[in-house]
């Protein structure tokens, strides 16, 4: 029986009458005492009219300020004030009623004495009510040995809502130990009766032991990277959970639901901060457009695509080899309010037919093109499958755009594009090449830009995937070498630079994108083992295994030769067409397409050598570690 009024709410007639019956008591009350608790029979039968009268006013006071509709298990600063309203509203009706009933015939046995009586004890009844059916619910579902010891880390506004969330899930076995804040003025304080504690690392080392806690909240908006990863090398050791508060602008009704707090992934230890982009002006940019994403199953094209939603395209074209992957995508984007036309393309970049069939019915405004193969020790292997996709595919769809007058075509590049060692950057770097010849053609009238950034973390195949997956089974964690280095961004910031840069680019551009400081894999490999609560060499191995086919110990976003000019964003820069292109690079081309047609995989790299004098393909050569990051062009004031 007790386990039902736990996990049911009482109707609101019940909370309707106890308010009556306790009102009428109160009423009752301060009569007696304004009789100095001495009353007669016959004085108790002339005041029965007023009782009732002040029943009619007391239920159109209710009925007015709607206190019975609130859950009193759940009451808070809110429900009090509607009761302050409820009783002054009562006391001032009164006190009308009482000045002009000269005749006493309904205030017989009334005065200002009892009404102001009256007044204080209807307040305190029926906060106290409120107050004591909430104590005793809360005793009613405490357990005696909770599975989790909680700290919640902020102690504003969003740690007192963390607070009522997890005190209102009946599942959540946890008690709540106190707040951590690294505010000066809060520390050593008590809210909502528990202590704020300091968030110093020695003394948050010393209460995490003391006091056995098992899980951390972090509810705080904008908690900078550098404090979320000395939180989480805090918590490590100790094995505790860390988990993050969503923002404020996902939350609904004021309140943030469970389900909506995730565990801290290594998205949000990326060692920088997100950039952040003005969603208004790109908004604008493609308002009643036609827009065709190729590629768009994958990680970053379906991220576009979902970013698209917002704003009014005219229509979105969805294009991919992968037919499970749009099917899933269509399916998403229709669930998520994609009102919209949405016309979905099963077909390969590298099909002309099918392309030209494809741009002659949809006529595209706006070309995303994200289609490439991008692993790298595989298209080692396949590099005739690279070559027809990444160059002869990307080929495809830029001669179709500047045939059909496309506004702007966006390549989505890579930072191995850059000096590269491999094949598939030396077939991103020739993409990017005859990309920016195409806006010399006098029948262009396209605007031909190209994106470079670095790894995305969490897209189809990265590095987190697989360390995720090892990690899962238990170890060993496998790395290529302990100093190699990545730049990283997440795939929503990845998606919004590119669109970005759909706005802002113009003719012949190379956006970069500021990626911050390179991120050592084996930092990344340290952290992943620690946000899946285990200890790094102890729990899970780490092992170094030896560098694969083209790979490269660091990467870089720019040629030394490229000129950089600022854009009206403090985070990307135009790189402008270097001047030190193959004068052969188009007979080149033409070979290039022989040796992959024919998959003449032997002839494929020493072509790329040739087109592309930087191409440095040793693939199983070591590249000496170079800290270029003092070069970054974003360091340039």
């Amino acid at each position: 029986m007790s386990n039902f009024f736990l996990k049911n709410f009482a109707p609101r007639w019940i909370i309707f009458c106890c308010d009556i019956v306790l009102i009428s008591l109160s009423f009752v009350f301060a009569f007696f005492l304004i009789q100095h608790l001495s009353v007669n029979f016959h004085n108790l039968l002339v005041f029965l009219p007023t009782l009732t009268v002040n029943l009619v006013i007391s239920v159109i006071c209710i009925i007015v300020f709607s206190i019975y509709k609130g859950i009193i298990r759940y009451s808070e600063i809110r429900d009090i004030v509607r009761i302050i309203k409820f009783a002054f509203l009562q006391f001032t009706l009164w006190t009308l009623i009482f000045i002009t009933d000269t005749s006493h015939l309904i205030t017989a046995k009334v005065s200002i004495d009892l009404l102001v009586i009256n007044l204080f004890a209807v307040l305190f009844i029926l906060v106290a009510f409120r107050l004591l059916v909430k104590e005793v619910y809360f005793m009613a579902q405490a357990r005696p040995n909770p599975a989790h010891r909680t700290l919640i880390f902020g102690a504003g506004m969003m740690g007192q809502i963390t607070r009522k969330v997890l005190e209102q899930d009946a599942k959540i076995n946890t008690t709540l130990v106190g707040f951590i804040d690294d505010s000066n003025y809060k520390i050593g304080k008590k809210l909502e009766g528990l202590p704020i504690f300091s968030g110093e690392g020695e003394q948050l080392a010393k209460l995490f032991k003391n006091r056995g806690i098992t899980q951390i909240y972090i509810a705080i908006d904008r908690l900078s990277v550098e404090r979320k990863i000395a939180i989480t090398d805090l918590c490590a050791p100790y094995k505790i959970k860390v988990n993050v508060v969503p923002h404020a602008n996902q939350w609904s009704g004021g309140l943030f639901q469970k389900n909506q707090v995730k565990e801290m992934n290594i998205e949000e230890l990326l060692e920088r901060d997100e950039i952040i982009l003005p969603n208004n002006f790109s908004k604008a940019n493609y308002e009643n457009t036609t827009i065709l994403v190729t590629g768009a199953a994958g990680s970053i094209g379906s991220e576009i695509c979902r970013q698209l939603i917002g704003y009014n395209v005219k229509k979105l074209i969805i294009l991919d080899q992968a037919e499970s992957g749009l099917f899933d995508l269509e399916y998403e984007l229709k669930q998520k309010g994609m009102r919209q036309a949405l016309e979905v393309e099963v077909a390969s970049v590298r099909d002309y037919m099918r392309i030209k069939k494809i741009f002659l019915a949809q006529q595209p405004d706006i070309v995303f093109h994200v289609a490439a193969y991008k692993h790298v020790p595989l298209m080692e292997c396949f590099s005739s499958e690279a070559v027809l996709t990444n160059i002869f595919g990307t080929k495809v769809i830029a001669d179709l755009s500047m045939l059909h007058s496309v506004k702007k075509f966006v390549l989505v590049s890579t930072d191995k594009a850059v000096n590269p060692t491999n094949v598939m950057g030396a077939t991103k770097r020739v993409s990017e090449i005859y990309i920016q010849s195409l806006n010399d053609r006098i029948e262009s009238n396209t605007e031909f830009i190209t994106t470079r950034f670095g790894n995305v973390l969490g897209s189809a195949g990265s590095v987190v995937a697989t360390f995720k997956k090892q990690i899962a089974e238990g170890g060993p964690v496998t790395l290529t070498h302990p100093d190699i280095t990545r730049y990283f961004m997440t795939i929503p910031e990845a998606a919004k630079l590119v669109l970005e840069a759909g706005r802002i680019g113009k003719s012949s551009d190379i956006l970069l994108f500021d990626m911050g400081k390179p991120v050592k894999i084996i930092d990344l490999a340290t952290r992943m083992i620690q946000l899946a609560g285990l200890v790094p060499g102890k729990d899970i191995a780490i092992q170094c295994t030896q560098l694969r086919p083209g790979e490269k110990m660091y990467e870089e976003l720019f040629k030394d030769s490229e000129e950089f000019a600022p854009t009206s964003h403090p985070k990307i820069l135009r790189a402008r067409k270097s001047g030190d292109n193959n004068p052969n690079f188009y007979s080149l081309l033409g070979k290039l397409e022989a040796a992959a047609i024919a998959h003449n995989n032997e002839m494929i790299a020493p072509i790329l050598g040739k087109m592309l004098p930087e191409f440095n393909h040793s693939p199983n050569k070591k590249i000496a570690v170079i800290d270029k990051t003092e070069q970054s062009p974003f360091s340039v004031s």
